[in-house]
């Protein structure tokens, strides 16, 4: 259901550095959509079921899972929860609730997540994914529901700190500067940033899993407060970790935070220049490269031009660093061409690990503007779900040379000038 935390070098589903550091906290929880779906509902082609469900083409269950992706939340719960009382007895139903459990997640409504949740181990008891994340939704579920108490139009002046990009918060009365982290399936904090904001954690026994492998313990917390220039949110949660944990070692005070995707959806839209001034929106304007996003799970994915075929990428504006998965070399066999294998150590939170990589020279993306990603690394061991079917994640890099760009969480899109 949910992929959690990713966290990068600054600093999740998401990322910091590869090569150096490469904190991909993950929790067990990430089979992601699939094996409970009809076979003509193939939810990780996620740009053509959507292409289908606007002609009328799929079932209600695939409808319902296509508006869940793009945030049509009342039409996305009527259709889903219309099947489920339709299909109570159906192996399917437990997509519709799965598909809903992503979408109030995505929305910090964890009482509803966790409830969902709940009627997929009544359907799937023996799940250990499920179970294993339970813990972290009955904790997340004592907090009040995400709230937006304000959002009006306003512009902070962000800084980019190792090719992250940070933004100026106020969290329960105390200034910070925190990663902005579309990847990030959850906000974070380290143990000491909680202790500066006067936050109480809380226990969980759910396990984060970095990306060497290893398992990482890891609290939640709330802040009652969290302003973003003229946006106030109330009760904003937190996945709290250790101190030691990379990357927040290595981080100043008052820079160990990430601002995951609730937090950034509940700014409905903002737009980012190469002068580091960050607009909250409240209409954007239309531009002349639209690209949609989706959600899978609580990733974004973007849909990316290569070779003039379109691929689709978790977009991560966390990750500082763009790397490729193994069906990009299925997509476009050529690339493999001017690849060379070798191995390459990847350090997570609790280790490192060596892992087969294809190194090419450089790779020619389309997104809205040319873009080169050089040297292009693809990780050959898949050990995401993400990485079984997307080409790969657009990190920062990439999407600093499309500035100024704007990220439309409304009309599930991103358009640059």
């Amino acid at each position: 259901m949910i992929r959690f935390v990713q966290i990068r070098q600054i600093l999740g589903v998401s990322i910091w550095k590869i090569a150096a550091t490469v904190l991909l906290f993950l929790v067990a929880y990430s089979r992601g959509l699939g094996q409970d779906y009809p076979a003509s509902c193939k939810p990780n082609d996620w740009f053509l079921l959507r292409a289908q469900a606007e002609a009328g083409k799929v079932s209600l269950l695939c409808k319902g899972v296509v508006d869940a992706s793009l945030e049509r939340r009342s039409i996305a719960e009527r259709e889903l929860n219309g099947f489920i009382r339709q299909h109570p007895d159906t192996a399917s139903v437990v997509a519709a609730h799965e598909a809903l459990g992503n979408m109030y997640y995505r929305e910090g409504r964890y009482r509803k997540a966790l409830h969902q949740l709940d009627m997929e181990l009544i359907e799937h008891s023996a799940a250990e994914d499920a179970k294993e994340v339970h813990s972290f939704f009955s904790v997340l579920s004592q907090y009040p529901d995400l709230e937006i108490a304000s959002n009006l139009p306003s512009e902070v002046q962000a800084e980019t700190v190792g090719e992250n990009l940070y933004l100026p918060v106020r969290a329960n009365g105390f200034l910070g500067i925190y990663i902005v982290d579309t990847g990030a399936n959850v906000s974070a904090l380290c143990e000491s940033e909680a202790r500066r904001l006067g936050l109480i954690t809380h226990e969980t026994v759910s396990k984060a899993l970095d990306v060497s492998g290893a398992s990482i313990g890891m609290r939640v917390t709330e802040t009652p407060d969290l302003w973003i220039g003229k946006t106030h949110l109330k009760h904003v949660a937190f996945a709290v970790y250790p101190d030691s944990s990379e990357p927040f070692v290595e981080l100043p005070k008052g820079h160990k935070g990430i601002l995951g995707i609730s937090v950034l959806i509940a700014l409905g839209a903002f737009r980012i220049d190469r002068d580091n001034h960050f607009e909250i929106l409240s209409n954007p304007k239309s531009t002349a490269q639209n690209l949609p996003i989706v959600f899978n799970g609580a990733s974004a994915v973007a849909q990316i031009g290569l070779n003039g075929k379109t691929l689709s990428f978790i977009f991560d504006t966390g990750a500082a660093r763009s790397y490729l998965y193994p069906p990009i070399i299925a997509a476009v066999p050529d690339l493999a061409r001017t690849a060379r294998r070798q191995y390459q150590s990847v350090t997570g939170a609790s280790g490192s690990t060596v892992q087969e990589v294809f190194i090419m020279p450089s790779v020619n993306l389309f997104l809205g503007k040319n873009v080169v990603l050089s040297p292009a690394t693809v990780l050959l061991r898949g050990d995401t779900e993400d990485s079984k079917w997307a080409a790969g994640i657009l990190g920062f890099d990439l999407i600093s040379q499309t500035l100024p760009i704007t990220v439309d969480f409304r009309r599930m899109q991103i358009s640059t000038e």
